[in-house]
């Protein structure tokens, strides 16, 4: 159903929260968190969701190795195991006792590489095979150098039985280290960045480990969680977070830094927010991977969330060169409106406002064959209080994660081209029915989270993203007082905890409209962090993810079991994806339309329904938007057969639209060859 518009992890390295100011818990448990946000330029902030994006004004010792030569057809013939697992769609990749992810953002770890008729995807992930805790954190899988990037890669020719490539796949890293992301270039060899400091590490063909190319900063440089993007011109784009100055417009900053050699040798800092970007004075962002990158044909476009306040843009139109200030741009600022006030007397007056969606660092954004830029963004419900106390103003941004509020948040959908955004992506795949206990909710979390979007050769945009199932829980031991858990006594106390489930869901180009969420995922499994092929090919998603026999990750609930979580690679099937549908969620859907078969040949046959009175209309629709055939039911309450003749269109994805009564339905239907 659409709208029409209207933490972090603590880890070791960095132990204080990734906020430059303040954050305290209410005394009423987790439900209320509250965030001291610098002044803004109330000129921009004052946008709405109603308005066009604006422009922000301007205001004032290194490793190699030999040189790569093997193509793609000279890799080594690896040993081939097949590891379907027991419910779980997809094959094992592997295991880690490490099962934290992301704090925000999830990372692309997932890409396609074809070579003549072999079908290859290859995968990064964040493993460590060691279950030992820190004594300090308690963390399993967190102590000395055993956790890292692991690589692998599954031969997905026949794209419903992968075929896993390693059998034991094995750290990248000679230190501790992680959160990778992966990039691929032209000739199918990978790249893939890690921190601490910031290291990238390349291939020599499809299956070989990847080695140290470049150590891209320096341990001083306080620069982690890094992504990168490759461009049309084989460019990697790589951004990560830096904590520089003391000021709170440059606690949290992201910078950025470009190599047109394949990762070994990267241009200059430029540092994208703060007072030292390009664009001017720009507050700095809210912390480790709460940003994205990507990268096409010359295009470069970096998101990142400011402070729970504001989803930022920033785009470069030669390949990461140039940053013109005109280019950065607010996505989304929550338009809150006061409501009441307090006493006026001075040192005591306050502003109270409403609560409305706020940007809350799961984000991800893709770039289209026409140069759309595409934005998803997940949301919190927040609200403001604004006092003067002892003659110093201060806005005080409140984060609401009680139960009413959980239900309420969901993600948003823009790009560049709409003044408009669309909510979508709703918890439990459509309503949250408020039961069971979301463990591993951390500082910002919604219910809906880590969204990841894939693009086909036809522009429809897809997508994966984390939530939970209504009824779907264990009942476990777990601490739900909130704050920090790692340095806090257990207290105890049984729950009815939310497993974890991957829902996708697809956006036809052309329409504003996202299907129903699919759920990927089966009942009695915590499965979460799903990383999106970026290419959605051969009527398939690919996706990385994780699953664990308990709810919550070892990170956050550090007093659950230390048990493993299976990497699984799954590749998806996208015609069991709902069909595209502009009737509310709450009304009952006005025909059933079933396509037979999907994929076609030489025809296709749309089975009508109807569940009401009223004539049926069935349109095909190219990628395109153009409408090659019209047809209507001879009757208006009777079942009804049209055949579609497809031998003479060409391969590729099209579109059934079927409508009755103002009501219609979008199904895909592919052409093959």
């Amino acid at each position: 159903m659409i709208r029409f518009s209207t933490p972090f992890h603590s880890c070791a390295i960095a132990a204080t929260l990734l906020l430059s100011a303040s954050v305290t818990l209410a005394q009423q448990g987790p439900t209320l968190r509250e965030v001291s946000i610098p002044q803004v330029n109330q000129s921009v902030v004052a946008r709405t969701s109603l308005q066009p994006a604006k422009p922000l004004p301007a205001i004032g010792t290194e490793e190699t190795r030999a040189a790569v030569e093997h193509p793609l057809t000279t890799r080594r013939t690896p040993k081939v195991v097949d590891a379907v697992q027991n419910g779980l769609p997809g094959v094992e990749a592997g295991f880690t006792y490490y099962d934290f992810q992301t704090n925000g953002a999830m990372a692309n770890r997932v890409v396609y590489t074809a070579d003549g008729p072999d079908k290859y995807v290859q995968m990064v992930w964040m493993v460590s095979k060691d279950s030992t805790r820190d004594l300090t954190t308690r963390i399993p899988g967190f102590t000395g150098n055993f956790r890292g990037t692991h690589y692998t890669f599954a031969d997905v020719t026949n794209p419903d039985a992968p075929v896993l490539g390693i059998e034991d796949w094995q750290k990248v890293e000679a230190q501790r280290a992680g959160w990778p992301s992966l990039v691929q270039y032209e000739d199918g060899l990978v790249g893939t960045p890690s921190h601490t400091p910031v290291r990238f590490y390349g291939n020599s063909g499809l299956g070989d480990q990847p080695i140290l190319y470049k150590e891209v900063t320096s341990p001083a440089d306080s620069a982690l969680w890094p992504r990168a993007a490759v461009d049309g011109n084989g460019t990697t784009h790589l951004i990560y977070n830096r904590t520089v100055g003391g000021a709170a417009n440059q606690a949290n900053v992201v910078g950025y830094r470009r190599s047109t050699d394949g990762g070994f040798t990267w241009s200059s800092e430029i540092v994208l927010n703060g007072s030292s970007s390009p664009a001017g004075e720009l507050n700095g962002g809210l912390g480790g991977d709460t940003y994205a990158v990507t990268a096409r044909g010359n295009k470069v476009v970096v998101a990142w969330t400011e402070y729970g306040w504001r989803m930022m843009s920033y785009t470069s139109t030669d390949g990461g060169e140039t940053w013109p200030a005109e280019n950065a741009r607010v996505i989304y600022a929550p338009d809150h409106t006061d409501l009441d006030s307090g006493m006026t007397e001075w040192g005591t007056f306050k502003v109270y406002t409403d609560s409305v969606p706020a940007p809350n660092g799961h984000l991800d954004v893709i770039i289209d064959s026409d140069g759309t830029t595409h934005y998803v963004m997940g949301t919190v419900l927040s609200a403001i209080v604004r006092s003067d106390t002892l003659g110093q103003r201060q806005n005080i941004i409140s984060f609401l994660q009680d139960r009413p509020s959980l239900r309420a948040s969901r993600m948003l959908y823009a790009n560049q081209n709409e003044q408009n955004l669309y909510f979508m992506a709703p918890p439990n795949g459509g309503d949250y029915d408020g039961e069971g206990v979301p463990l591993n909710l951390r500082y910002l979390d919604g219910m809906s989270r880590w969204p990841q979007l894939g693009i086909d050769a036809q522009d429809n945009i897809y997508m994966t993203y984390g939530s939970f199932k209504n009824g779907d829980v264990k009942s476990i031991l777990a601490d739900t007082t909130g704050g920090n858990q790692q340095s806090e006594p257990d207290t105890l106390v049984t729950v009815n905890a939310l497993n974890g489930h991957i829902y996708a869901t697809y956006k036809p180009k052309g329409f504003n409209i996202w299907s129903t969420p699919t759920d990927l995922t089966p009942d009695g499994v915590n499965c979460q962090y799903a990383s999106l092929c970026d290419d959605v090919v051969n009527g398939r998603m690919y996706i990385g993810y994780s699953a664990s026999p308990n709810p919550g990750d070892r990170v956050t609930n550090v007093e659950t079991p230390a048990d493993p979580a299976k990497v699984m690679l799954m590749a998806f099937d996208i015609n069991k994806l709902s069909p595209v549908n502009s009737v509310e969620e709450s009304e009952p859907i006005l025909t059933r339309a079933t396509i037979t078969p999907n994929p076609a040949n030489d025809v296709a046959t749309v089975r009508i329904e109807p569940v009401t009175q009223g004539r049926v209309t069935v349109s095909l629709i190219s990628a395109l938007g153009e409408t090659i055939m019209t047809s209507q039911s001879p009757v208006g309450n009777s079942s009804w057969d049209l055949m579609i003749a497809t031998r003479d269109l060409p391969a590729g994805t099209y579109h059934v639209l079927v409508e009755q009564n103002g009501a219609r339905t979008v199904s895909p239907l592919l052409v093959v060859r």
